[in-house]
């Protein structure tokens, strides 16, 4: 991870804030390092022309946190679920829990008139490169979540690190037993071209962020240019990633600009059509209303 500290919100020329609207699927906006000055930045980046992101969780008191802003303000959405780092806290109670806040939380959305606050079951997945969590650990939390999403009918948030093969194996094994009945979405993809591919076969769609602006990037890049124009999702992953020109400063939602432009650049399109593809993309992908003047920030 890039070490975070404060920068500026992107300003956009006038022409910028024309719809089509950016649309971050995957900006942890309640983590400490947004605390101070969260409200400003929420105003900072609707300005900017974001329109809607949605809050990952990383554990269960995370989870709360991302549930209580995404209710908050019009615009926000969270996925909750424990990370594969955190996957040593799950317990028995675990499982209830969870279902519990992702019904009290969309309960309250519908009372205040919102179509729907929680919008997947996430991250989960595996992490090999720190192995936080013993591996078998990972795998059973993993698993029991793709069954609770299929359970709550909805889709999951995967967070995949040098661990393809085994995480592959997960995801293979939940379809023939009748879970991931919805697409589900890797997060953060920095694999092969054939492995993209053989995720696509499983109605997975794609998340790219930060990295795909770095100059060493050239797998996630190569990787990105053979996903269907409808299976990518653009993301910053807040406060983490930020994409160059701002590598080592807090990145933040209005830095999906920059995600958008290497995108266009890499898949030889507009910066416009990315921008519409990916709002078009992740409102199918999360079940959304796609009217850019409806729930946005």
């Amino acid at each position: 991870m890039d070490q975070v500290k404060d920068t500026k919100t992107f300003k956009p020329e006038p022409e910028q804030l024309q719809e089509p609207l950016i649309f971050d699927t995957h900006a942890h906006l309640q983590d400490p390092d947004f605390r101070d000055d969260l409200d400003q930045l929420l105003e900072n980046i609707a300005e900017a022309g974001v329109g809607r992101v949605v809050l990952p969780a990383s554990d269960l008191e995370d989870s709360r946190r991302a549930a209580k802003l995404a209710l908050s303000r019009p615009g926000l959405y969270c996925v909750l679920g424990v990370h594969p780092h955190e996957a040593k806290s799950w317990t028995p109670d675990s499982r209830q829990e969870l279902i519990d806040l992702v019904k009290e939380t969309q309960a309250q959305g519908r009372a205040m008139g919102r179509e729907k606050v929680v919008v997947g079951i996430g991250e989960i997945g595996l992490d090999y490169h720190y192995d936080f969590s013993p591996r078998h650990i990972q795998a059973a939390v993993y698993r029991e979540q793709i069954e609770i999403a299929q359970e709550l009918n909805l889709p999951v948030i995967i967070h995949e690190r040098e661990a393809f093969l085994d995480s592959f194996t997960i995801l293979e094994m939940s379809k023939s037993d009748g879970l991931l009945q919805l697409p589900f979405a890797c997060h953060c993809f920095s694999g092969s071209p054939e492995s993209a591919k053989r995720l696509l076969k499983l109605n997975c769609y794609l998340g790219f962020d930060g990295p795909i602006t770095f100059k060493k990037a050239r797998q996630p890049q190569a990787s990105l240019s053979v996903v269907p124009d409808d299976r990518f999702l653009l993301e910053t992953d807040s406060p983490y990633l930020t994409p160059v020109p701002f590598r080592g400063q807090r990145n933040d939602p209005s830095m999906l600009h920059y995600i958008a432009l290497k995108a266009a650049e890499v898949r030889n399109r507009s910066y416009e059509t990315i921008l519409a593809q990916n709002w078009d993309n992740a409102c199918r992908f999360f079940g959304l209303d796609a009217d850019p003047q409806k729930d946005i920030l």
